[in-house]
């Protein structure tokens, strides 16, 4: 057993054996699986929260009771500044918190809006970066925290239906992108397709409602709803494409 899974499991058979919740830090998108896995072991549920809803990197908390009492350590904050000295990135943004000395997994998602960004911080460093940040690039940035009336703008993209023999990663990945099956297949054993993150080469894996996978030189899409039977025996399926 690896570090991280370890780290993971010790956590999990806390929430197990104690009743109170526990928590990881932001992690990379890949790492659910493994939190998945040491809730399964341990006898307890995983929830992942990040701030908002399409949120990528994420706070595991483990629970043994109801999900309402998970309270993620997570801090939203908003950085405003003068545009006539320039607007900054979201490497700009980044650098700036990696510059103050903090480690990458007490940061989350860095949402850039129409003026101004979004950054998700963990409640550990919150006072730090509220206290430390004045600058990203050569601008000039105030720090604030802010509500949830405060949201990332939607992600470009298009909600398509369609419906597909199965929930099968093959037939709805060929469904998104106007392939043949044998085409998405070809794509999957040659590792080019992700689920949640995650090289998946099983052409065959059934995909849940909110998965999101991403096929190499294609892009990503979204199963946003699996609608039901249609009287010809086909599952109504509703993807959202993004970048269309």
């Amino acid at each position: 057993m690896d570090a991280e899974s370890k780290r993971l499991r010790e956590l999990a058979l806390r929430a197990a054996h104690t009743g109170d919740c526990a928590y990881t830090r932001f992690l990379e998108p890949s790492a659910e699986t493994l939190c998945r896995a040491a809730a399964n072991a341990a006898g307890c549920k995983v929830a992942f929260a990040g701030g908002y809803d399409d949120a990528e990197r994420r706070i595991a908390g483990f629970y043994a009771g109801e999900e309402d009492a998970l309270r993620f350590p997570i801090r939203r904050f908003l950085l405003s500044w003068n545009a006539r000295y320039g607007s900054p990135g979201h490497r700009d943004i980044l650098g700036a918190l990696m510059g103050l000395g903090i480690e990458r997994e007490t940061l989350g998602d860095i949402a850039l809006l129409s003026e101004g960004a979004l950054v998700f911080v963990h409640a550990d460093m919150a006072d730090y970066v509220l206290g430390n940040l004045e600058s990203c690039g050569r601008v000039k940035v105030r720090v604030s925290p802010c509500g949830e009336d405060v949201v990332p703008p939607q992600p470009a993209g298009t909600l398509f239906y369609r419906t597909v023999p199965s929930e099968r990663l093959d037939a709805v990945l060929a469904a998104a992108y106007d392939l043949s099956r044998q085409e998405a297949q070809s794509l999957v054993r040659a590792e080019l397709v992700k689920v949640n993150h995650v090289v998946e080469t099983r052409g065959d894996s059934r995909l849940a409602e909110g998965d999101l996978v991403s096929a190499r030189g294609l892009g990503r899409f979204r199963l946003r709803e699996i609608a039901g039977v249609t009287r010809k025996g086909r599952v109504g399926v509703r993807l959202f494409v993004y970048g269309k």
